[in-house]
């Protein structure tokens, strides 16, 4: 078998990993009918190569975490350079260079509109390149990657790995301290340790495992097994912005969320009122996709869409020209602007900063690859 391919018991294994991604090799084993041993070492060679990884950011109910879709114009050939030097910061949780309407599509994750507003201004209006922004404000996720399946496994195996939903009546919670320090240190690597963790935030291993029980069952914590996109049926990503009448939102959302491409569908400020993300087959599959949804949901108006050309990072995970797993810029929405470090090159002339990125290709044996997560 190549290296860079996924046979079916790959597949299952990340399946099963998009379930609970913190399932233990023995959980897993026991629904696929195999060993543990070979779980983890099936796990090890993909994440080692970079051909997947889990990670952990802040669910729909963390408090005040302001979540916005930055779109950005960049003069001609510094495109992919300003999205590196965006994909340097906590805040900015995935980076994509695009094609048609707007150079570059960032989706952002900041404490407070404040903050929002001076990382517009004060961070990325004056990079090199910058030509203009229009920022979008989501003010509903209705789903997100984390709910995106392979479908490799059989219902009665999803059955036995799923975890009871976080419910959309809970209320918002504003995370202590200690909260946002085990979320940024598991965006890392989503099945850290609960060893570990205690040891690099100070808590203990009990106090972590109740904590991270408690927010993703609550909806404050997300968790994700990512795996890369040219791995999959689905290489390409295309994102649509839509107008729905308010009084047909609910509806429109009920009819996405039936579509297997559909990775992200939220409610955003602006001009439209519905973004939504999906992977397809391939580029001619946006007009596909179009022609379908205009026959069953009339209703949802589509008014721009634009494929990706290259994501530079996704969900915290900095990638490479194939978009595999190259490093890691830990997801901290509570980091102040302020903090992060200068940019080089000034307003004017100069190339953007890559700074140094947390390496996600472990060997094995560190930092929980290739364990159980507990």
């Amino acid at each position: 078998m190549h290296d860079s391919a996924l046979d079916e018991l790959d597949r299952s294994i990340l399946h099963a990993l998009q379930i609970s991604p913190r399932a233990t090799w023995t959980e897993i084993g026991g629904v696929l009918g195999v060993d543990s041993a070979t779980v983890g070492r099936r796990w090890e060679r993909l994440h080692s190569a970079g051909l997947a990884w889990t990670t952990c950011y802040p669910g729909r109910l963390a408090g005040s975490i302001c979540m916005a879709f930055i779109e950005i114009d960049v003069q001609s050939g510094q495109q992919v350079a300003v999205g590196r030097e965006l994909a340097t910061y906590p805040q900015v949780t995935t980076v994509e260079h695009m094609a048609g309407g707007r150079d570059l599509l960032i989706t952002v994750m900041i404490r407070n509109l404040g903050a929002l507003s001076e990382l517009l201004s004060d961070r990325i209006s004056p990079l090199p390149g910058v030509v203009r922004t229009r920022a979008a404000l989501g003010t509903k996720v209705f789903t997100e990657g984390s709910s995106w399946r392979l479908r490799a496994l059989t219902p009665a195996q999803q059955r036995r790995l799923a975890r009871p939903p976080a419910t959309d009546l809970a209320p918002a919670i504003d995370l202590e301290e200690r909260d946002r320090r085990l979320i940024t240190a598991l965006s890392r690597n989503g099945r850290t340790t609960a060893v570990e963790l205690a040891q690099e935030t100070g808590l203990t291993a009990p106090n972590v495992r109740r904590r991270l029980a408690g927010m993703t069952h609550s909806g404050v914590l997300s968790l994700r097994c990512e795996i890369a996109r040219d791995l999959t049926d689905w290489p390409v990503s295309a994102s649509l912005w839509a107008s729905v009448p308010p009084g047909q939102l609910d509806k429109v959302v009920q009819g996405l969320r039936a579509l297997p491409e559909l990775r992200l569908c939220a409610s955003v400020t602006g001009p439209q009122n519905l973004l939504f993300t999906v992977w397809l087959k391939s580029v001619a599959d946006v007009g596909r996709l179009e022609a379908l949804l205009g026959e069953r949901l009339p209703q949802l108006q589509l008014v721009d869409r634009a494929v990706a050309l290259r994501q530079i990072k996704l969900m915290g995970r900095l990638l490479d020209d194939n978009g595999h797993a190259a490093g890691c810029i830990p997801i901290n929405p509570w980091l102040s602007p302020k903090q992060l470090p200068p940019s080089r090159g000034g307003r004017r002339g100069g190339a953007a900063r890559t700074a140094p990125a947390t390496a996600t290709r472990t060997p094995s044996g560190r930092r929980g690859v290739g364990r159980s997560a507990t």
